[in-house]
């Protein structure tokens, strides 16, 4: 069993080599890191040569989800990747540390899970919680976050103190077995971006696979959320998204 842990940069090179998370994953995994903007590849082709790391600079300005699908044909087709394989998507501005990835690897093994997440927070210190794991979502949960900024599907997790089920999970950290990746096809490109989680998920748990949530492996997600303003092409992304997962949830 081998990790391919892939990585998109949107414009991140800079918070990449300021992380500096990837290296020493390299060393034991198999590290993709895709461009998606070729105004980082000049900031990161010697980075990755000096680190191990492969490096995609090619078929630019995709969404978060056909980018994902991008690396694992590209992990199948040139670097090996089995069945029994990990496909692990982690956004480039999230850092795990050796400890915790064995812990992961560990439940991995034990496992033999299909698709997992972990547990985020948004500070070293890990006192602020990342609210990463969430129940499947409905229209009124959709509405009540657009107009009053409220979200009630979020799990407590200080409450979970043992590996559970969970609806689903962020995209910021998901781990796949490569077989349960190419079984639900990746993402659906449809969402370029929001809700491609959400989705992915879901349709997991249709197939009797939900998410597997392990409170003991931690990780810092440093998100920057970015304007869901009504004019922003943010806004625009996330509604579209919606209303797509609300169409194919119920109709």
């Amino acid at each position: 069993m081998r990790n391919y842990i892939s990585v998109i940069s949107h414009g991140h090179a800079e918070l990449i080599k300021e992380i500096n998370a990837l290296p020493y994953l390299a060393k034991e995994n198999i590290v993709v890191l895709k461009c998606n903007n070729p105004e980082d590849y000049p900031a990161l082709s010697s980075y990755c040569e000096m680190h191990g790391i492969h490096l995609l600079a090619e078929s630019f300005s995709l969404g978060f989800g056909e980018n994902n699908n991008y690396v694992f044909n590209h992990c199948r087709n040139k670097l090996n990747l089995q069945d029994d394989d990990y496909f692990i998507v982690m956004n480039p501005d999230v850092k795990i540390g050796d400890a915790d990835f064995t812990r992961l690897q560990n439940h991995l093994i034990k496992d033999n899970a299909n698709l997992v997440a972990i547990n985020l927070f948004k500070d070293d210190e890990r006192t602020i919680s990342d609210d990463s794991i969430r129940k499947f979502p409905n229209l009124i949960h959709f509405f009540n976050s657009f107009v009053f900024k409220k979200n009630t599907t979020k799990y407590n997790k200080l409450s979970i103190k043992e590996p559970q089920c969970v609806d689903w999970a962020a995209g910021s950290f998901l781990v796949f077995k490569a077989s349960h990746y190419a079984a639900l096809k990746g993402f659906d490109k449809r969402y370029f971006m929001y809700c491609e989680d959400i989705d992915i998920c879901y349709r997991s748990y249709k197939i009797n696979s939900p998410v597997i949530y392990y409170p003991d492996v931690t990780a810092v997600h440093l998100a920057k959320h970015a304007n869901r303003a009504i004019i922003s092409k943010h806004f625009y992304w996330h509604l579209k998204s919606v209303i797509t997962f609300m169409v194919k949830r119920y109709f």
